[in-house]
């Protein structure tokens, strides 16, 4: 009897049934602590299935300081680059009626020229839509204050990046790929992206609380929430207009987006209403690159949430973090947005009401996110350091790459450990291996790849994390950069105490005048090394604002470029009076060891300016 109760006692607990009452209390608890604990200012959660809405529900705030509360009905959130199933959706409504052709070179739509570098292929709609053209980041006027955002066309033709992946072989997720197939669809249809979307998707579905203009209609305004990121901070003191509105300028209430999420469900209809042939939208949903971490269709991303296959698209705007969730199998739909993350420090550690719902709602799955799974050693061939696909090389933003770069470990327990490359201290991002090459994380999972062609990568949906070269790995950069930078600043503190020094003592550094302006001169380059940094350390403090990155930015851009191709040429000079100082024994011992130590620094700040674009050209980043 007793072993029949223990067997009992660990069977796997039978799932909930799928009802109103059962989800608000698996979803009640986790967004009250995140709105109670960790002072997230406002959000909801719609839960829908193929016949119905289940459970729509807001918490939180959408205005704090008039104690507005957030609702499923009446407030407004950014789902962000959720809009982007929108766009994919318009495109192929246009293929259906012969106006598109997924394989036909884009160049045949638009009236500006998008370049095939040598070797290259054409940028095709397929290839936008499975963020296969190769465009690297963009990061120039994605967001602004300003009421009226810019047309669309003229913003991608004087914006429009290069392409990093000419081939068409490499995922690397864009904005401006999406924005360029909303273009495409505004040129074709002779509507504006906007009013194509409302009268052929967003009215035709009863989503009359949706819109992507900029700025909301007057009927709408009063249902905007407010832009937070904590509860205990203000909020953003204008709307975030977005330039590449295809990619991402939707802003809907959680009903609303409940009836999408539906319309998805039942194959591109609703009420009657059909916004999509069925065949259409499950090429939509079909796997076009696809990996054992999940696969990337036309817009909809394919994985898994504890254990079950799930089809969708998530959302970040500068407040407002958002997911789409499908479960196909199933039948069941849910959409959360966020707006703030409050005391969380990354988004991908915000609990999840679809993970929760299907593991309470579901039937168990044997998967990674479940710790009753055994996990194996990994294989020591995927520790390395990484960087991602999604990233700029053109410009001074390839600086964030840097930044971003991830050292992979295998740890003790057969483990892989993902670490910042610039700070690789701490615990780390754990991902368990479960099954040969792929490995399961609280944020998704990564496949291991080596097709023997493009060398070995880890991947995830629409993104690719790429061997780093040797030259550009941050575990040498991040530390001869800071001993060169310690180097300078801390001799522009000890220069004024060493002139005063000599000053009391009536000694010059030395009797040659020559000398003496060639130690001026390497002050100078010091200087101006000093400001560079500065600078830069200012504008990356301020990049959580993408507004600033506009054209208001580029007189002091121009500057910043000039100062630092003054530390470029400096650096020779400073090489050159070195050298000299240590040729005619000019000053003691000590004083050319320091100088030295000067030169070599400012080599390696002169070789960072260079390489990362800080002493640039363009401005267009």
């Amino acid at each position: 009897m007793a072993s029949a109760a223990g067997a009992d006692a660990a069977a796997p607990q039978a799932p909930l049934e799928l009802t109103a009452d059962n989800l608000a209390g698996v979803v009640d608890p986790l967004m009250d602590e995140w709105v109670g604990k960790h002072k997230g200012p406002g959000a909801v959660v719609v839960v829908v299935t193929r016949d119905g809405p289940l459970f729509a529900k807001g918490y939180g705030f959408s205005d704090i300081e008039a104690k507005k509360p957030f609702t499923a009905d009446a407030t407004l959130v950014r789902p962000g680059s959720i809009s982007k199933l929108f766009t994919g959706i318009a495109v192929m409504q246009l293929v259906d009626k012969g106006r598109l052709d997924l394989d036909r070179d884009v160049n045949d739509y638009v009236d500006f020229a998008i370049p095939v570098p040598q070797g290259g292929v054409p940028v095709t709609l397929r290839r936008l839509l499975t963020h296969r053209a190769g465009f690297e980041e963009h990061a120039k006027d994605l967001f602004s204050r300003d009421r009226e955002p810019q047309p669309l066309g003229p913003w991608l033709a004087r914006s429009l990046p290069q392409r990093l992946f000419p081939n068409g072989d490499v995922e690397a997720y864009s904005n401006c790929g999406l924005a360029l197939a909303g273009y495409i669809v505004e040129r074709v249809s002779g509507e504006p992206y906007a009013s194509y979307i409302q009268r052929h998707i967003l009215d035709p579905l009863g989503m009359s609380h949706s819109t992507f203009r900029q700025p909301l209609p007057d009927d709408l305004k009063p249902l905007m929430a407010k832009g937070y990121r904590r509860s205990d901070q203000p909020p953003l003191p204008f709307f975030e207009t977005i330039t590449p509105a295809p990619a991402g300028a939707l802003s809907a209430t959680g009903e609303d987006m409940g009836r999408f999420v539906r319309a998805l469900l039942n194959g591109g209809e609703l009420d009657g209403v059909r916004i999509l042939p069925k065949a259409r939208l499950d090429d939509m949903m079909a796997p076009a690159n696809a990996t054992p971490a999940g696969y990337l269709g036309l817009v909809f991303f394919g994985t898994k949430v504890a254990g079950h296959d799930t089809i969708g698209h998530e959302g970040i705007t500068m407040t407002f973090f958002s997911d789409l969730r499908i479960f196909p199998e199933q039948g069941i739909g849910v959409f959360v947005s966020r707006d703030g993350i409050g005391e969380i420090k990354n988004v991908t550690e915000l609990p999840h009401p679809a993970t929760a719902i299907a593991r309470s709602f579901l039937p168990k799955a044997t998967d990674g996110e479940d710790p009753g799974v055994a996990s194996f050693p990994s294989e020591a061939k995927v520790a390395g350091i990484y960087q991602s696909s999604r990233r700029n090389e053109s410009s001074f933003v390839r600086l964030s790459a840097l930044l971003a770069q991830i050292v992979v470990k295998v740890d003790g327990e057969g483990h892989v450990r993902g670490f910042s490359a610039i700070w690789p201290f701490g615990d780390g991002t754990r991902w368990r291996r479960v099954e040969r090459d792929l490995y399961q994380g609280s944020s998704g999972r990564l496949a291991f790849v080596d097709d023997g062609n493009s060398g070995s990568y880890l991947a995830t949906p629409a993104l690719r994390l790429q061997r780093v070269p040797r030259s550009l790995d941050a575990r040498w950069i991040a530390p001869a950069f800071v001993a060169s930078t310690v180097t300078v600043f801390l001799s522009l503190l000890a220069w004024p105490l060493a002139a005063l020094w000599r000053y009391l003592r009536k000694k010059r550094w030395s009797e040659d005048s020559g000398e003496r302006r060639n130690f001026l001169a390497v002050r100078l380059v010091t200087l101006v090394d000093a400001a560079v940094i500065g600078g830069v350390a200012v504008l990356f403090a301020k990049s959580s604002d993408y507004t600033i990155f506009n054209g208001a930015l580029d007189p002091w851009l121009l500057a910043l470029y000039a100062f630092a191709w003054l530390g470029v040429f400096g650096a020779v000079l400073t090489l050159w009076a070195v050298a000299g100082f240590w040729r005619h024994g000019t000053g003691g011992r000590w004083s050319r060891v320091h100088h030295t130590l000067i030169a070599a620094s400012s080599v390696m700040i002169a070789w960072f300016f260079l390489t990362f674009h800080l002493a640039g050209t363009t401005l267009n980043y």
